[in-house]
């Protein structure tokens, strides 16, 4: 591993995970992420390394609107949920120490890690659909609106106006309508309902 990387798992769909040497320089670490989840992403801990440090499992937080293909089921159960696009599973520091960031991992290590992502990760055909509640996002799920929405997919809007960047997203106000923009695909909210009704 050269000293500008660090180690992490990329486990793409129909292949076998393997270790990656991603960039370990600020922008260049998270635009590489970025990359090969193709956009913006979420991060979920999966389980503890040492008391400061945990795995972590990065995914696309659109892959179901993207349609990305069918990765991986989670294991026990959690087998019904599905990773859909790449995933990467990185350590980093778990916020119980005042350290913060990423940081590599021993190739013996990421080697275990991948034995136990193939053991417990149950591989898809790649045929898999998202199940209907994949499909529903929030905002603001812990306030007073709980506004559940869907995104759908449309041509691009011949007016859009100025955009509010958000990493790889795009959003416009068209006509009260929140349109996103992203890999010059364009989607609106389609609303399925809130604690005070639509």
């Amino acid at each position: 591993m050269e000293k500008n990387t660090m180690n992490a798992i990329l486990m793409k769909p129909g292949k076998e995970p393997v270790i990656y040497a991603l960039p370990a320089e600020g922008t260049m670490h998270e635009e590489a992420i970025c990359d090969l989840l193709e956009g913006n992403y979420g991060a979920t801990e999966f389980f503890p390394i040492s008391e400061d440090v945990s795995l972590f499992i990065l995914t696309n937080d659109l892959s179901v609107a993207l349609g990305l293909k069918a990765n991986r089921r989670f294991p026990g159960k959690d087998k019904e949920q599905i990773i859909f696009g790449n995933a990467i599973f990185i350590a980093a520091y778990n916020g119980k120490s005042k350290k913060e960031g990423t940081i590599t991992m021993p190739e013996e290590l990421c080697t275990m890690f991948i034995e136990q992502i193939r053991k417990n990760f149950a591989a898809c055909d790649g045929t898999e659909k998202p199940r209907s509640i994949d499909e529903v996002y929030y905002e603001d799920q812990d306030g007073d609106s709980d506004r559940a929405f869907k995104w759908s997919e449309i041509d691009r809007p011949a007016k859009l106006g100025p955009a509010i960047v958000a990493g790889r997203v795009k959003f416009y106000d068209v006509k009260n309508k929140e349109i996103m923009e992203i890999n010059g695909r364009f989607f609106k909210q389609i609303d399925i309902y809130t604690k005070k009704g639509l």
